[in-house]
């Protein structure tokens, strides 16, 4: 909640979801967890944590939870971030 000025609320809605991540992304939060570290260029699909946090002005959470809709959803997420989050 501090690290990302979240509520209560959206702090309890972002654990759940990070609940389910892929697997290939835990070493990434929990480095997070541990450090605060948000630091990674591996690419999937094009996209890394640094290049979401970067280029869309996400937190961390949400770079991590959009890198795991591109890795289960390549087609659908890609698309989504090309035309532009709203």
């Amino acid at each position: 909640m501090e690290r990302q000025g979240s509520s209560k609320k959206d702090a309890k809605l972002i654990a759940q979801n990070l609940k389910n991540i892929d697997s290939c992304l835990l070493p990434l939060l929990n480095k997070w967890l541990e450090t605060g570290e948000a630091n990674n260029n591996v690419l999937y699909y094009g996209y890394s944590l640094n290049s979401l946090m970067d280029k869309y002005e996400m937190y961390f959470t949400g770079a991590l939870l959009t890198l795991d809709w591109i890795i289960k959803d390549p087609a659908t997420a890609c698309k989504a971030l090309a035309e532009g989050i709203q």
